[in-house]
């Protein structure tokens, strides 16, 4: 019993990964059936969405377990899915049993991450190179790294406040805007540049490409809720933005 336990907790701790690391649905689908397969289940049924999944494991008995999981956050962790697609293959090649798998699984999720410092970086010098590919210059270059530095600082606080995604959307728009237009009151700069380099990072590309993706994989449902979160996300973006401009 205890393996049979650690299977489904395995099987459903992959699913979850992926999904929480804003990987396809169909994606998540496909690892726990394959995950469920090698682990000696009789058949493995889950249906996904971005935010969770109900799966049943049928067993040999002929008995089935049944488990539900919200999924109440997600974030970008693309090294995550990649990780849990090199545990699921190894386990469907019989090179990990259950309990292995799920220590790894665990193992994955307490893995420290990307230090904030370093996250706010990476972030201001995207947004300084997407400036100077719209067209800014040097000067240019570092208001927008700036500014992205800045806007990149504040999403600790609004993790804090549990603010929701639309919410963090509209702020980080409005931040943008706001930084960009101080810094170019003082020193000068293309203001056009400036801000569309900071809002470039902040833009929902992934989201709109999983969309994409689950749709032409016949995930409809999915599909569109991944569509709707993104473009409000983007207009919420430009409606900061707006905000701060038209005061």
């Amino acid at each position: 019993m205890e393996a049979v336990e650690a299977a489904v907790e395995a099987v459903m701790l992959a699913a979850q990964t992926i999904l929480e690391s804003s990987g396809e649905t169909y994606r998540a689908e496909e690892t726990a059936q394959r995950m469920g397969e090698s682990f000696g289940f009789v058949k493995t049924e889950i249906l996904a969405f971005p935010t969770g999944f109900t799966i049943a494991f049928h067993l040999p008995d002929g008995s089935v377990q049944s488990r539900v999981l919200r999924i109440r956050e997600r974030a970008m962790r693309l090294n995550d899915i990649n990780e849990v697609n090199t545990i699921s293959r190894k386990a469907a090649a019989k090179e990990l049993g259950p309990l292995q798998a799920l220590e790894r699984l665990h193992d994955l999720r307490r893995a420290p991450r990307m230090h904030p410092a370093l996250l706010v970086l990476v972030f201001g010098l995207s947004a300084g190179f997407f400036c100077v590919m719209l067209g800014g210059g040097g000067k240019d270059f570092l208001l927008a790294l700036t500014t992205g530095c800045f806007v990149q600082a504040l999403m600790p606080l609004y993790q804090r406040m549990r603010a929701p995604a639309p919410l963090k959307s509209l702020f980080s728009g409005a931040v943008a805007a706001a930084v960009s237009l101080l810094l170019i009151g003082f020193f000068g700069g293309n203001q056009q540049a400036v801000i569309s380099g900071a809002l470039m990072p902040l833009l929902p590309g992934l989201a709109m490409t999983n969309a994409l993706r689950d749709t032409i994989h016949g995930d409809l449902i999915s599909g569109m809720a991944r569509g709707a979160d993104a473009l409000l996300s983007a207009l919420l973006l430009a409606g900061g933005v707006a905000f701060v401009l038209g005061l």
